[in-house]
């Protein structure tokens, strides 16, 4: 299976969140520092997550993104099917035919 960078930036943003989890937002612009990843893609992705119920955004001076649940309750999968779609053994039906 194939992650998109797209999915990989999802992981990577997550990932931060988990580390600070329970100590407040984070900003995307700390997210996109910490992390090297480009702030306008990680805006979209965030977004994503957000609708998705994974991350919240909080407003103000101190605000950010934090995760809605504690790290252990959220899955990797979960994070890709969401950004990269459902998840298969096989990145297409060309490397599944090759195995045949």
């Amino acid at each position: 299976m194939k992650i998109s960078q797209k999915g990989l930036y999802a992981l990577q943003a997550m990932m931060m969140l988990a580390r600070h989890y329970n100590q407040g937002a984070i900003r995307i612009r700390d997210i996109a520092y910490e992390e090297e990843l480009p702030e306008t893609f990680l805006e979209l992705i965030l977004l994503e997550l957000k609708n998705a119920r994974i991350v919240e955004s909080v407003r103000g001076a101190k605000g950010g993104y934090q995760l809605r649940r504690a790290p252990a309750d959220i899955h990797l999968s979960e994070i890709i099917r969401l950004i990269d779609g459902p998840l298969a053994p096989f990145g297409d039906a060309e490397q599944l035919r090759s195995l045949i």
